[in-house]
């Protein structure tokens, strides 16, 4: 599927204080390695934790109906938020946030979104990628901003990846909002 513009960056969406209260509800939660649910396991290392809180949701909902108008997807609800904790030299190489089968429920991904939560690391860039059957002509896009409280959102089937960590910790708020199936 072709999209004239593959992604929406919104700075400062949240406040720093709410952020942190993200961070919070986060941590309380048992972290775990992240895993691939369909791939290979060696293409992400990072520890996850799940949230589904409604405040978050309603905290970031505006924000993914405003993004929204660009592609105009049927979205219906939100899949539990994946609170994403990367050290030194974690990452997320290439992937898409789509299943190979939508779910019982006949609904898939729809649309993704990535909440940064800090800023006190370096590295972790998030970077996209439009593929072109001439591999020269792939468009790479890496967003460098790591202001608090941007919320980055693109249609799931978007190639993206979270570069390595170089120093201290990335924390993220991942989500992803389920619609019926495109055909």
């Amino acid at each position: 599927m072709f999209t004239p513009e593959p992604y929406k960056v919104h700075q400062s969406v949240i406040s720093k204080s709410i952020c942190n209260d993200i961070i919070a509800t986060g941590e309380q939660q048992k972290l775990i390695d992240a895993k691939i649910q369909e791939g290979n396991q060696n293409n992400r290392k990072s520890a996850v934790s799940w949230i589904r809180d409604e405040w978050i949701e309603d905290t970031l909902s505006s924000t993914i109906e405003i993004c929204n108008k660009t592609w105009n997807f049927g979205l219906k609800e939100y899949e539990p938020f994946q609170y994403t904790v990367y050290k030194e030299n974690d990452f997320y190489d290439w992937h898409i946030d789509t299943h190979n089968k939508p779910y019982s429920n006949g609904l898939i991904r729809k649309l993704s979104f990535t909440l940064l939560l800090n800023d006190d690391y370096e590295g972790g860039e998030f970077e996209l990628c439009i593929p072109n059957p001439k591999q020269e002509k792939n468009k790479y896009i890496k967003l460098n901003n790591n202001q608090v409280g941007t919320m980055i959102v693109f249609p799931s089937f978007v190639w993206h990846k979270v570069n390595p960590i170089i120093k201290g910790i990335r924390k993220s708020l991942v989500g992803w909002i389920v619609g019926k199936s495109f055909v």
